[in-house]
């Protein structure tokens, strides 16, 4: 009992210290808890991890490789939780055929996992089979509709058997959980150019996107220009006026906002996922009074 608790007191202030970017601090715990336990796989798995940011490849391959080779020393190998590990300690090594080995028999123990379930998918998509991929993709959004990887996985792989439309719809739900996420900008982008064979052109979703990345940026004015020559350039989608009313927000211009999300609404009840919009706009509108009261609206 002493033990266990000396090893899990050293694991969660290594843990506390990685979560401070103390990573010279964090080396040192975990090569105390090596001490008392050189098998430990936790230990291992952690210590390759910190020599990773630290740069030391040499060092963190080593650990990987003792990891493993412990994982399929110890009874304890077969856990979901090891199997997981090992995965991405195999995929550091570029150890192929034992990672997909792996993959094959975390999925085999544990049915319902989707990362494993994920894994098998983008392999075959990899190996351009994207009917199987489809299969497992299928999957994880039977055990989670919501799951955004595999949306915008489902989407890549039935734009390769050419259903276009479905494929537009995972991204469609994906800007419904995620108004500003970029993979689906961009993935939106190349199917929109692909389905009107516009290949080489610049589409709103592509000015979308730019906006965003300025956005992230704290550059708001150019975010706001860049956004503006999206719904210039196509009016017709939602989640670029959703998009476009968040940033509103963020600049404090509120009644902008709300005539942005009006016209997302407009084109889609569903804009955004905002279910309650009662209390969205009161919301919004109580921002606003405050805004007029303070003179920065009309």
């Amino acid at each position: 009992m002493f033990y266990e608790n000396k090893m899990e007191k050293i694991q969660k202030k290594a843990f506390k210290y990685l979560e401070n970017g103390k990573i010279l601090k964090a080396k040192r715990e975990y090569l105390k808890g090596l001490a008392m336990d050189p098998n430990n796989v936790f230990i291992l798995n952690n210590l390759a991890q910190v020599y990773k940011m630290l740069n030391d490849k040499d060092k963190s391959k080593g650990y990987l490789e003792k990891f493993i080779e412990e994982c399929d020393r110890q009874p304890i190998g077969n856990d979901e939780q090891i199997l997981i590990m090992k995965i991405y300690a195999l995929a550091e090594l570029k150890r192929d055929n034992q990672l997909n080995e792996t993959i094959d028999k975390l999925v085999e123990l544990y049915p319902e996992n989707t990362f494993g379930l994920y894994q098998i998918s983008m392999r075959l998509e990899k190996d351009k089979k994207p009917q199987e991929a489809l299969k497992y993709i299928d999957k994880i959004l039977k055990l989670d509709p919501y799951n955004i990887v595999a949306l915008l996985a489902k989407g890549r792989n039935l734009v390769e058997l050419k259903e276009y439309d479905k494929a537009e719809e995972c991204y469609n739900l994906v800007f419904k959980i995620e108004p500003k996420n970029k993979a689906a900008m961009n993935l939106k982008a190349k199917l929109l150019k692909t389905k009107n064979n516009q290949e080489n052109s610049i589409c709103a979703h592509d000015l979308m996107l730019k906006g965003v990345e300025f956005w992230e940026r704290e550059d708001l004015k150019k975010a706001d220009d860049f956004l503006n020559k999206a719904l210039e350039m196509d009016s017709s989608f939602d989640e670029i006026w959703y998009c476009r009313g968040e940033l509103f927000v963020r600049m404090g211009r509120i009644n902008d906002a709300i005539n942005s999300f009006n016209k997302a609404f407009e084109i889609n009840p569903e804009s955004g996922g905002i279910v309650k919009k009662k209390e969205f706009y009161k919301m919004l509108n109580a921002m606003k009074t405050v805004n007029t009261l303070l003179g920065y609206e009309k």
